[in-house]
């Protein structure tokens, strides 16, 4: 007999609506794409959207969406096209929240803090710092920034919560401003200073932020995009000695001072993106000398460009630290030779992710069976399921086969299928080539999942 969705039991519906609730992305994955600067939670404003829509089903709906403070803990903030109820549906979306960590998006423009509305709603908005736990600051303005600052219970409590600050600038032009909020940019960001439980800075700023005060000894995490120059990150990476994990993107350099030596001790996992084609970041790299003895997980994506110099500069690097590097993950054009050298200066490695669009690795692991001894895990990035059937089959059953039947390697017991892409039904057997299934049936464990998703298994 069928079921109907107001026949589910409200725990049930609790579920659901909690999957309603924003993912994780990551956010230098797609850098030319408009929505690095759009709102990533419910625009509080929308009411045909977020959890407004939940409400306006029927009563029993409106009853849970209202028992879920997680529901509305999430959200952004903007001028509004209504001036007289944006204080009033801010503070109802915030009464709804309860006593939830709040994470939001905030248009912060030199044009919201001089609009009546966004004054208003900055201060409802400040009543709430001490339950502030990520904050994305999109165009930031000094003014918004001073503003914030004023506000009594700001500079009371500070921001006892705040684990993650997202900053997203586009190209600043002081020059056409003449407001004396630009007379000290240094003192701008002091505002979160006080912030004893930040440990994550995700940087799309195009300032240079390594010349403000924050609590830079206790970040563990930097993410920086190509809207900075190259040396920013490397200055901002030096006053972090305590980072675990660290995603950069290079795409902009200058002829500014470079930095002799990068110790990171503590740096776990390490992702650098190139941008561009040009060799003043290979130059600027190659200048300072790089430590990282506790990597483990390290994944370099040249896409289109070259990848060739920045293996050619992490080859030394990884041998003088003598980490035990367990990830590996690359993409982009070189050569084999080059490829090898540096597969040869990994041998620790048990993971192994190779964007195929860009690069091949399998006639590698095929003629030197010593070659990353240790891998038992191998993924294809692909762009999508199709391009499944461009590579060697036939090469990939040979290399499987002889590394399992080898001394002195360990075997591959599982190959992950990851598609970058939008599709919706990539599982399924009709995505594999049939030496695939005969590999399944030899005991290889065969996987598939969309990008930063966790693979899961084809029957």
């Amino acid at each position: 007999m069928p079921t109907s969705i107001d026949s589910l039991p409200s725990e049930l519906l609790l579920i659901i609506f909690e999957h309603t609730l924003p993912l994780e992305k990551d956010p230098l994955e797609d850098p030319d794409n408009a929505d690095a600067v759009s709102p990533t939670w419910p625009d509080i404003f929308d009411l045909k959207n977020g959890p407004w829509v939940l409400g306006q089903v029927c009563r029993r709906w409106r009853f849970i969406a209202l028992s879920i403070p997680q529901l509305w803990s999430t959200f952004y903030v903007r001028l509004p096209r209504r001036k007289d109820s944006a204080v009033d549906v801010l503070q109802a979306w915030l009464g709804r929240s309860g006593n939830c960590p709040l994470q939001f998006q905030i248009t912060a423009t030199l044009g919201f803090c001089g609009h009546q509305s966004g004054y208003a709603l900055l201060t409802t908005l400040a009543r709430t710092s001490s339950r502030w736990q990520s904050v994305d600051l999109v165009d930031v303005s000094m003014k918004f920034l001073d503003t914030l600052a004023m506000q009594r219970e700001i500079r009371s409590s500070s921001f006892p919560l705040l684990k993650e600050l997202s900053l997203r600038s586009r190209d600043w032009d002081i020059e056409l401003d003449n407001s004396p909020e630009f007379e000290d940019l240094s003192t701008a960001y002091e505002v979160f200073f006080r912030a004893p439980n930040l440990v994550t800075l995700i940087n799309f700023d195009t300032l240079s932020l390594s010349t403000f005060k924050f609590p830079w000894n206790q970040l563990t995490t930097y993410i920086g995009s190509d809207a900075s120059h190259a040396i920013d990150h490397l200055e901002i990476m030096l006053l972090c000695p305590n980072l675990v994990e660290c995603n950069i993107a290079f795409g902009r350099t200058h002829t500014w001072p470079t930095i002799p030596l990068l110790s990171l001790k503590q740096l776990k996992k390490w992702t650098i993106r190139i941008r561009n084609s040009s060799h003043d970041i290979y130059s600027l790299l190659s200048q300072t000398t790089i430590e990282v003895p506790a990597l483990q997980e390290l994944i370099l994506l040249a896409e289109q460009f070259s990848l060739t110099p920045i293996l050619d500069l992490f080859r030394p690097v990884l041998i003088s630290s003598a980490c035990s590097l367990h990830y590996l993950e690359l993409s982009g054009n070189t050569v084999t030779d080059s490829l090898a050298r540096f597969l040869e200066s990994v041998a620790t490695i048990t993971r192994l992710r190779i964007w195929l669009n860009r690069l091949t690795v399998l006639p590698l692991l095929e003629r030197q069976k010593t070659l990353v001894p240790m891998l038992e895990i191998l993924d294809f990035g692909l762009s999508e399921r199709a391009d499944i059937y461009g590579f060697d089959m036939n090469l990939l059953a040979t290399v499987v086969r002889s590394r399992r039947q080898s001394v002195y390697a360990h075997s591959i017991r599982q190959v992950n299928i990851v598609v970058d892409g939008s599709e919706i039904n990539i599982m399924g057997t009709h995505v594999f080539p049939p030496i695939m299934e005969v590999l399944q049936e030899e005991g290889l464990e065969i996987r598939v999942c969309k990008r930063n998703e966790k693979p899961l298994r084809v029957k």
